[in-house]
């Protein structure tokens, strides 16, 4: 019984001195961080030993600081939010000794990235804008999945989105909402996105992709001082990046329920230092929830019953034989997958100090169901 705690203490001396070894390996680097123009002690400074393995160090409210780490030597970094990194070089830290280290850091300013608006037909900053203006990000455009560029405004404050289908929105910004909204002045690249003759926004038609946006900007006050009439019910403004400042190619695969597959693609070629173009293109392919209307399906009926009947009032309002044919197939007969295919081009040339010449196309080819004011229509193509 007397032998155990016997083999406990000669265990424990064989570990204490295994360890000292170890603990006489290592040495001590501490020192004093001050301002260089105020000589007052520069406190949370961190201090990091390159390839030491120790974890930072940050200085005390006197701005002292100590820190053990392996003999050798290193290069420490000394970094301070408001202040220039400052390196140094060649620090010699020596087993069982302690090195002095003491930094005078410099000052800087430091400019917040400013939120920059185009809400008064010129860029400024949003505290300066006229209109109370919400701008999503380029960041938060990539961090988010979407099938259509309405995607990236759910989130905005002050924005009404009616979705009804699987790529199909109106959105407004001030007023009432409603089935095939043209109330919000909406804007791409300060050209009209909406669809002029029809005076309604179609936002999944335009053929930019989420890849090409830069800044999406909705004014949320009457714009008609700054954009003209038409425009009280607020502004959308969907920006896009100049092939001159975004370089590179990207391609992008989603998929997700009601058999939706989405592909898109971005290339830019910059072939002068003044001269640059980008080709982006998308298609997106699914299935819309089906829904049967009794009206609809009581017309088919009826049609079906009598198509002589049917075809020759259609002839009689001017159809053509071919287009009565069309209308007696297509009565009450929807199509619920829907497709998209769009392509959209930009070349930029810079001239002179401040001048840029900017061309830019863009198609769309749609199929698919879209709410309207007097029911549902079945685009094709």
């Amino acid at each position: 019984m007397r032998l155990k705690p016997t083999m406990c203490v000669v265990t424990l001396e064989l570990l204490l001195a295994g360890t000292s070894p170890a603990a006489a390996q290592t040495g001590t680097l501490s020192g004093t961080i001050i301002d260089a123009e105020t000589g007052v002690p520069v406190a949370a400074a961190g201090i990091e030993v390159l390839g030491s393995g120790t974890p930072l160090t940050l200085t005390d409210d006197a701005g002292r600081f100590t820190l053990s780490a392996p003999a050798g030597r290193y290069a420490v970094i000394i970094s301070s939010l408001g202040y220039r990194d400052h390196r140094e070089d060649g620090i010699s830290i020596r087993a069982g000794s302690t090195t002095r280290l003491d930094v005078t850091m410099t000052s800087q300013a430091l400019e917040l990235n400013a939120i920059v608006v185009s809400a008064s037909r010129r860029e400024e900053k949003n505290t300066a804008a006229p209109a109370t203006t919400h701008v999503v990000s380029e960041t938060e455009i990539a961090e988010r999945p979407a099938v259509t560029l309405v995607d990236h405004m759910k989130a905005v404050p002050g924005v009404d989105i009616i979705s009804h289908g699987v790529q199909a929105t109106n959105v407004v910004i001030r007023g009432f909402n409603n089935i095939f909204s043209g109330a919000l002045h909406a804007l791409t690249d300060h050209r009209l996105a909406g669809v002029p003759s029809l005076r309604v926004n179609l936002l999944h038609w335009v053929p930019i992709t989420s890849e090409d946006l830069e800044r999406i900007e909705v004014v949320l006050g009457p714009g008609s001082a700054l954009y003209g009439p038409q425009t009280a019910n607020g502004v959308l403004h969907m920006l896009t990046k100049s092939p001159l400042t975004s370089q590179g190619t990207t391609v992008t695969l989603a998929a997700g329920q009601r058999d939706v597959f989405q592909g898109s693609f971005r290339t830019v070629h910059k072939l002068s230092d003044n001269f640059a173009f980008k080709i982006s293109g998308q298609a997106v392919s699914g299935n819309e929830w089906v829904f049967d209307d009794p009206e609809e399906a009581a017309n088919r009926v009826i049609a079906r019953d009598d198509s002589a009947a049917f075809i020759t009032e259609r002839l009689a309002r001017g159809l053509t034989q071919s287009d009565a044919d069309a209308a007696f197939i297509n009565v009450g007969n929807r199509d619920f997958d829907f497709q998209r295919q769009s392509v959209d081009a930009r070349a930029d040339w810079a001239f002179g100090d401040d001048g840029r010449l900017s061309l830019n196309y863009g198609l769309t080819n749609a199929t698919g169901i879209e709410l309207t004011g007097l029911g549902a229509g079945q685009v094709e193509d």
